[in-house]
Protein backbone atom coordinates (compact mmCIF):
# COMPACT_ATOMS: atom_id res chain seq x y z
CA UNK A 1 0.00 0.00 0.00
CA UNK A 2 2.88 2.27 0.96
CA UNK A 3 3.88 1.55 -3.03
CA UNK A 4 0.60 2.83 -4.23
CA UNK A 5 0.41 5.88 -2.11
CA UNK A 6 3.76 6.64 -3.65
CA UNK A 7 2.63 6.21 -7.01
CA UNK A 8 -0.90 8.05 -6.30
CA UNK A 9 1.04 11.00 -4.79
CA UNK A 10 3.40 11.34 -7.53
CA UNK A 11 0.93 11.20 -10.27
CA UNK A 12 -1.38 13.57 -8.52
CA UNK A 13 2.14 16.24 -8.14
CA UNK A 14 3.16 15.18 -11.96
CA UNK A 15 -0.28 16.69 -13.27
CA UNK A 16 -0.07 19.46 -11.14
CA UNK A 17 2.88 20.30 -12.82
CA UNK A 18 1.77 18.83 -15.85
CA UNK A 19 -1.55 21.26 -16.01
CA UNK A 20 0.64 24.32 -14.47
CA UNK A 21 3.11 24.44 -17.73
CA UNK A 22 -0.03 24.13 -20.15
CA UNK A 23 -1.99 26.83 -18.45
CA UNK A 24 -2.15 29.34 -20.95
CA UNK A 25 -3.90 26.87 -23.08
CA UNK A 26 -6.91 26.16 -20.97
CA UNK A 27 -8.99 29.56 -22.20
CA UNK A 28 -8.63 28.08 -25.63
CA UNK A 29 -9.72 24.51 -24.67
CA UNK A 30 -12.50 25.84 -22.88
CA UNK A 31 -13.59 27.60 -25.72
CA UNK A 32 -13.36 24.23 -27.67
CA UNK A 33 -15.45 22.57 -25.13
CA UNK A 34 -17.92 24.76 -25.24
CA UNK A 35 -18.53 24.33 -28.98
CA UNK A 36 -18.91 20.77 -28.45
CA UNK A 37 -22.30 21.22 -27.18
CA UNK A 38 -24.01 21.68 -30.23
CA UNK A 39 -22.26 19.00 -31.99
CA UNK A 40 -24.21 15.71 -30.44
CA UNK A 41 -25.79 13.79 -33.33
CA UNK A 42 -28.62 11.23 -33.47
CA UNK A 43 -28.86 7.42 -33.36
CA UNK A 44 -31.76 5.78 -32.61
CA UNK A 45 -32.38 8.25 -30.37
CA UNK A 46 -32.34 12.26 -30.19
CA UNK A 47 -30.79 13.50 -27.55
CA UNK A 48 -29.23 16.94 -26.91
CA UNK A 49 -26.39 18.52 -24.44
CA UNK A 50 -28.05 20.90 -21.42
CA UNK A 51 -25.37 21.51 -20.00
CA UNK A 52 -21.55 21.61 -19.11
CA UNK A 53 -19.24 22.12 -15.94
CA UNK A 54 -15.53 21.87 -16.34
CA UNK A 55 -12.78 21.10 -13.72
CA UNK A 56 -9.11 21.95 -13.81
CA UNK A 57 -5.80 20.84 -12.30
CA UNK A 58 -6.48 18.61 -9.27
CA UNK A 59 -10.25 18.70 -9.46
CA UNK A 60 -10.31 17.35 -12.95
CA UNK A 61 -7.50 14.80 -11.56
CA UNK A 62 -10.11 13.94 -9.20
CA UNK A 63 -12.99 13.90 -11.23
CA UNK A 64 -11.35 11.84 -14.10
CA UNK A 65 -12.32 8.37 -14.59
CA UNK A 66 -16.01 7.78 -13.63
CA UNK A 67 -18.92 8.96 -11.83
CA UNK A 68 -22.31 7.35 -9.70
CA UNK A 69 -24.78 9.03 -7.87
CA UNK A 70 -27.12 8.06 -4.94
CA UNK A 71 -29.57 10.52 -6.07
CA UNK A 72 -28.88 13.55 -3.31
CA UNK A 73 -24.99 13.52 -4.12
CA UNK A 74 -22.29 12.79 -7.20
CA UNK A 75 -19.69 10.19 -6.32
CA UNK A 76 -16.52 10.56 -8.96
CA UNK A 77 -13.20 8.71 -9.11
CA UNK A 78 -10.12 8.96 -10.13
CA UNK A 79 -7.45 6.45 -10.64
CA UNK A 80 -6.69 6.08 -7.16
CA UNK A 81 -9.50 7.62 -4.85
CA UNK A 82 -13.22 8.56 -4.26
CA UNK A 83 -15.06 11.93 -3.84
CA UNK A 84 -18.21 12.62 -2.98
CA UNK A 85 -19.91 16.01 -3.68
CA UNK A 86 -23.35 18.01 -3.67
CA UNK A 87 -25.14 18.00 -6.69
CA UNK A 88 -23.17 21.20 -7.84
CA UNK A 89 -20.39 18.88 -8.42
CA UNK A 90 -18.11 21.31 -5.95
CA UNK A 91 -19.12 21.00 -2.72
CA UNK A 92 -16.88 18.37 -1.42
CA UNK A 93 -18.46 15.93 1.18
CA UNK A 94 -16.32 13.26 1.57
CA UNK A 95 -12.72 12.16 0.03
CA UNK A 96 -11.03 9.31 -0.05
CA UNK A 97 -7.67 10.45 -1.85
CA UNK A 98 -6.24 6.71 -1.79
CA UNK A 99 -9.23 4.15 -1.97
CA UNK A 100 -7.58 0.78 -3.43
CA UNK A 101 -8.03 -1.52 -0.81
CA UNK A 102 -4.32 -3.36 0.46
CA UNK A 103 -5.20 -6.76 -0.26
CA UNK A 104 -5.83 -5.83 -3.93
CA UNK A 105 -3.25 -3.39 -4.13
CA UNK A 106 -0.69 -5.66 -3.18
CA UNK A 107 -1.78 -7.83 -6.56
CA UNK A 108 -0.76 -5.12 -8.63
CA UNK A 109 -4.03 -3.03 -8.21
CA UNK A 110 -3.67 0.34 -9.50
CA UNK A 111 -6.93 1.70 -11.43
CA UNK A 112 -10.47 1.90 -10.58
CA UNK A 113 -12.69 2.22 -13.48
CA UNK A 114 -16.16 3.66 -13.75
CA UNK A 115 -17.90 3.37 -10.74
CA UNK A 116 -21.77 2.43 -9.80
CA UNK A 117 -24.14 2.86 -7.00
CA UNK A 118 -26.50 0.29 -5.04
CA UNK A 119 -27.93 0.37 -1.65
CA UNK A 120 -25.52 2.65 0.34
CA UNK A 121 -22.42 0.79 -1.28
CA UNK A 122 -20.40 2.14 -4.47
CA UNK A 123 -19.15 -1.01 -6.78
CA UNK A 124 -15.60 -0.23 -7.60
CA UNK A 125 -13.90 -2.18 -10.12
CA UNK A 126 -10.35 -2.38 -9.93
CA UNK A 127 -7.73 -3.67 -11.87
CA UNK A 128 -3.61 -4.47 -12.52
CA UNK A 129 -3.16 -1.85 -15.23
CA UNK A 130 -0.46 -3.94 -17.75
CA UNK A 131 -0.98 -7.37 -16.18
CA UNK A 132 -4.23 -7.39 -16.21
CA UNK A 133 -4.84 -10.16 -13.76
CA UNK A 134 -6.56 -9.90 -11.25
CA UNK A 135 -9.77 -8.00 -11.78
CA UNK A 136 -11.89 -7.00 -8.95
CA UNK A 137 -15.45 -5.37 -7.67
CA UNK A 138 -14.80 -3.32 -4.13
CA UNK A 139 -17.74 -2.65 -1.85
CA UNK A 140 -17.27 1.26 -0.19
CA UNK A 141 -19.69 3.07 1.80
CA UNK A 142 -21.50 5.90 -0.55
CA UNK A 143 -21.12 8.03 3.07
CA UNK A 144 -17.65 7.78 4.16
CA UNK A 145 -16.18 6.36 0.85
CA UNK A 146 -14.76 3.88 3.04
CA UNK A 147 -14.00 0.52 2.13
CA UNK A 148 -16.48 -1.58 3.45
CA UNK A 149 -13.63 -4.86 3.99
CA UNK A 150 -15.57 -6.51 0.83
CA UNK A 151 -14.24 -7.59 -2.66
CA UNK A 152 -15.19 -9.70 -5.41
CA UNK A 153 -12.54 -11.14 -7.53
CA UNK A 154 -13.87 -11.29 -11.02
CA UNK A 155 -13.23 -14.63 -13.64
CA UNK A 156 -9.96 -13.72 -15.17
CA UNK A 157 -11.11 -16.03 -18.60
CA UNK A 158 -13.93 -12.98 -18.74
CA UNK A 159 -11.76 -9.95 -17.93
CA UNK A 160 -8.12 -10.51 -20.10
CA UNK A 161 -8.03 -6.89 -20.14
CA UNK A 162 -9.10 -5.56 -17.43
CA UNK A 163 -12.49 -4.56 -15.48
CA UNK A 164 -13.07 -0.66 -17.09
CA UNK A 165 -16.35 -0.40 -15.64
CA UNK A 166 -18.80 -1.92 -13.58
CA UNK A 167 -23.46 -1.31 -13.87
CA UNK A 168 -25.75 -2.09 -10.97
CA UNK A 169 -28.85 -3.46 -12.31
CA UNK A 170 -31.37 -3.23 -9.05
CA UNK A 171 -34.08 -4.25 -10.95
CA UNK A 172 -33.02 -7.39 -11.98
CA UNK A 173 -30.81 -8.12 -9.21
CA UNK A 174 -27.90 -8.43 -11.75
CA UNK A 175 -23.92 -6.60 -12.04
CA UNK A 176 -22.82 -6.27 -15.64
CA UNK A 177 -19.15 -6.02 -16.78
CA UNK A 178 -17.57 -6.83 -20.32
CA UNK A 179 -14.11 -6.00 -21.55
CA UNK A 180 -12.75 -3.00 -23.03
CA UNK A 181 -11.27 -3.62 -25.96
CA UNK A 182 -13.98 -5.17 -28.60
CA UNK A 183 -16.58 -6.76 -25.96
CA UNK A 184 -18.75 -9.17 -27.73
CA UNK A 185 -20.64 -10.66 -24.59
CA UNK A 186 -22.00 -8.72 -21.35
CA UNK A 187 -21.41 -10.54 -18.10
CA UNK A 188 -23.99 -10.81 -15.25
CA UNK A 189 -23.64 -11.70 -11.94
CA UNK A 190 -25.64 -12.03 -9.29
CA UNK A 191 -26.10 -8.66 -7.22
CA UNK A 192 -26.65 -11.01 -3.54
CA UNK A 193 -22.75 -12.24 -4.14
CA UNK A 194 -21.45 -11.40 -7.42
CA UNK A 195 -21.23 -15.26 -9.18
CA UNK A 196 -21.15 -15.46 -12.64
CA UNK A 197 -24.62 -16.59 -14.03
CA UNK A 198 -24.23 -16.01 -17.45
CA UNK A 199 -22.36 -14.14 -20.63
CA UNK A 200 -24.83 -12.56 -22.67
CA UNK A 201 -23.42 -12.57 -26.42
CA UNK A 202 -23.76 -8.89 -28.13
CA UNK A 203 -25.26 -8.43 -31.21
CA UNK A 204 -22.30 -6.60 -32.26
CA UNK A 205 -18.92 -6.20 -30.62
CA UNK A 206 -18.67 -2.82 -29.26
CA UNK A 207 -15.08 -1.00 -28.47
CA UNK A 208 -13.48 0.93 -25.70
CA UNK A 209 -16.88 1.00 -23.28
CA UNK A 210 -15.20 3.66 -20.51
CA UNK A 211 -18.61 3.12 -18.32
CA UNK A 212 -22.36 2.18 -18.31
CA UNK A 213 -25.47 2.27 -16.07
CA UNK A 214 -29.00 1.17 -16.44
CA UNK A 215 -31.91 3.90 -18.16
CA UNK A 216 -35.70 2.67 -18.62
CA UNK A 217 -34.35 -1.13 -18.37
CA UNK A 218 -31.40 -0.93 -20.55
CA UNK A 219 -27.74 -0.26 -20.20
CA UNK A 220 -26.52 3.09 -21.61
CA UNK A 221 -22.86 2.72 -22.23
CA UNK A 222 -19.86 5.73 -22.70
CA UNK A 223 -17.50 4.59 -25.44
CA UNK A 224 -14.17 6.26 -26.25
CA UNK A 225 -14.58 5.30 -30.14
CA UNK A 226 -14.04 7.81 -32.88
CA UNK A 227 -17.39 9.56 -32.38
CA UNK A 228 -18.19 9.29 -28.57
CA UNK A 229 -20.92 7.09 -29.27
CA UNK A 230 -23.59 6.09 -26.65
CA UNK A 231 -24.85 2.45 -26.54
CA UNK A 232 -27.78 1.08 -25.72
CA UNK A 233 -27.71 -2.47 -24.54
CA UNK A 234 -30.52 -4.96 -23.96
CA UNK A 235 -29.16 -6.67 -20.73
CA UNK A 236 -31.60 -9.63 -22.28
CA UNK A 237 -31.16 -10.36 -25.20
CA UNK A 238 -27.75 -8.59 -26.04
CA UNK A 239 -29.24 -5.96 -28.49
CA UNK A 240 -27.23 -3.31 -29.37
CA UNK A 241 -27.71 0.04 -30.63
CA UNK A 242 -26.17 3.76 -31.29
CA UNK A 243 -28.26 5.61 -29.42
CA UNK A 244 -26.55 8.80 -29.94
CA UNK A 245 -23.29 10.43 -30.66
CA UNK A 246 -21.45 13.55 -28.48
CA UNK A 247 -19.07 14.11 -31.17
CA UNK A 248 -16.25 15.77 -28.49
CA UNK A 249 -13.24 18.02 -30.05
CA UNK A 250 -10.02 15.81 -31.25
CA UNK A 251 -8.67 14.30 -29.01
CA UNK A 252 -11.10 14.46 -26.30
CA UNK A 253 -11.65 10.87 -23.84
CA UNK A 254 -14.69 9.96 -23.26
CA UNK A 255 -15.02 8.43 -19.47
CA UNK A 256 -17.97 7.31 -16.87
CA UNK A 257 -21.92 8.05 -17.06
CA UNK A 258 -24.24 8.58 -14.94
CA UNK A 259 -28.07 8.39 -14.66
CA UNK A 260 -30.19 11.04 -12.65
CA UNK A 261 -33.18 12.90 -13.63
CA UNK A 262 -32.19 16.82 -12.87
CA UNK A 263 -34.43 19.77 -13.14
CA UNK A 264 -33.52 20.84 -16.67
CA UNK A 265 -34.59 18.00 -17.89
CA UNK A 266 -31.11 15.80 -18.06
CA UNK A 267 -31.02 12.03 -17.09
CA UNK A 268 -27.19 11.26 -19.03
CA UNK A 269 -24.37 13.05 -16.82
CA UNK A 270 -20.62 12.15 -19.16
CA UNK A 271 -17.27 12.57 -18.47
CA UNK A 272 -14.51 13.28 -20.68
CA UNK A 273 -11.32 14.09 -20.25
CA UNK A 274 -10.67 17.69 -22.18
CA UNK A 275 -8.16 17.43 -25.58
CA UNK A 276 -5.25 19.51 -23.70
CA UNK A 277 -5.68 16.95 -20.92
CA UNK A 278 -5.80 19.60 -18.07
CA UNK A 279 -9.14 19.45 -17.53
CA UNK A 280 -12.46 17.24 -16.97
CA UNK A 281 -15.99 17.84 -18.71
CA UNK A 282 -18.83 16.56 -16.91
CA UNK A 283 -21.92 16.72 -19.29
CA UNK A 284 -25.34 16.80 -19.15
CA UNK A 285 -27.89 15.12 -21.56
CA UNK A 286 -31.53 14.86 -21.86
CA UNK A 287 -34.22 13.56 -24.65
Amino acid sequence: MKALKKVGLIAAGTMLVYSLSFAGMASAAARGEEAAASAVTAGTESWRQTSSQTYWLLDAFERGQGVATDGNSWIFNSNYGLLRTSLDGNTVQARNGLAIPDEISKQGGNHIGDISYYNGKIYAPIEDGSSYQHPYIALFDANTLDYTGTAYALPLNLHKGGVPWVAVDAGRGQVYTAEWSNASVLNVFDLNDMHLIKTVPLSQSIDRIQGAEMYNGSLYASSDNGTQSVYRIDPDTGSVAVAFDRNLPSGSEAQGIAVLPTSDGAVLHILDVGSARINVNFRHYAK
